[in-house]
């Protein structure tokens, strides 16, 4: 095996993609063309930040009292970026819940400032009328977003959003489509 064959090899198994992977934009490719039906929107769960949660005291305000984005992470969401982008996806709004690990997954896609929306603050561990409170929030975002046709977006937030939302749980880094009601409500489109 050459020696620079080898280390791309390696490389690609550090960042958790076969070398079949690296060059398949098949997945990619089916987000971008799900979006440009109507009243589509994109969930992104944030990229790689170890741990479960935040510490006890975290401040939202302050990146360093919180769980935030790995090098790993970092690299993962600037790749996400990269890859939609490879497989057509010019532009797209992009919306963050305020967590720094939020923000940061939504600037590294590379599509422009994303628009901070307190509705995409974490429930996970959230008494049931604070959650209610966020998710109704989010709802009513959506409901006005659909009225707008506002086009594309992606909302970079939460595993516990995202499941809340959609009834889906993903992974770190992760994205889903979904299909917006007049309500704000998301249904998950199957590739």
């Amino acid at each position: 095996m050459k020696r620079g064959f080898g280390l791309a090899l390696a490389m690609l198994v550090v960042i958790g993609m076969s070398p079949a992977a690296a060059d398949d934009l098949s997945a990619e490719r089916a987000i971008v063309a799900q979006l440009q039906e109507p009243h589509r929107i994109l969930l992104m769960r944030h990229a790689l930040a170890p741990g479960i949660g935040d510490p006890a005291g975290f401040e939202v305000e302050d990146c360093a009292t919180q769980r935030n984005l790995s090098a790993e992470g970092r690299a993962q969401a600037r790749e996400t970026g990269e890859r939609l982008r490879a497989a057509g996806l010019d532009a797209i709004r992009v919306f963050a819940g305020p967590w720094c690990r939020n923000f940061d997954t939504a600037e590294l896609l590379g599509f422009g400032e994303p628009q901070v929306l307190e509705a995409l603050g974490s429930v996970f561990r959230a008494n049931e009328s604070h959650r209610e409170r966020r998710m109704r929030a989010w709802r009513e975002h959506l409901a006005e977003e659909y009225r707008r046709e506002g086009g594309p977006a992606v909302y970079v937030t939460h595993r516990a959003n995202i499941m809340e939302l959609s009834g889906r749980s993903i992974g770190a880094g992760a994205m889903l489509v979904v299909a917006v009601d007049a309500e704000g409500n998301a249904q998950p489109v199957d590739p």
